[in-house]
């Protein structure tokens, strides 16, 4: 087990972290858009992603930080571990990359909560050039 990370068995069963809390509270964290709220009908119609870090403790390759994409349908997981926030788009062309491969389909939509690792020229222009609505 990494040093500083605590066993799950060792919180209290009815302990609430504080992240969660306030993420939770924040209600522009909930879409009232309809178009927004939509499911999708199929395999990579929508991928969910999300950057976590800087982490205080480094997995054991040193990264600090890790990225998160979900396909909505499936309910698939994919996380990658990077050691900045700009090596983003270098995850996301990997995993775009496994997908097809993996499923024959394209990605035709991402979410996130468009933090700035979404936010940048070449995301929008990678996104552009395989015609991946953000």
């Amino acid at each position: 087990m990494a040093d500083g990370v605590p066993r799950i068995a060792d919180a209290p069963s009815d302990h609430v972290y504080a992240g969660c809390c306030m993420c939770k509270m924040r209600e522009d964290n909930f879409s009232r858009d309809p178009e927004k709220t939509v499911k999708s009908a199929g395999v990579l119609d929508l991928i969910h992603s999300d950057v976590i870090g800087p982490m205080q403790t480094k997995t054991p390759g040193g990264c600090t930080y890790a990225v998160t994409f979900i396909d909505d349908f499936s309910r698939h997981v994919a996380v990658y571990f990077m050691n900045k926030k700009a090596e983003v788009l270098e995850k996301f062309n990997m995993f775009n990359t496994d997908m097809e491969n993996a499923t024959g389909r394209k990605i035709r939509r991402i979410r996130s909560d468009n933090g700035g690792e979404y936010t940048g020229r070449l995301v929008k222009e990678y996104l552009s050039k395989q015609g991946i609505l953000s």
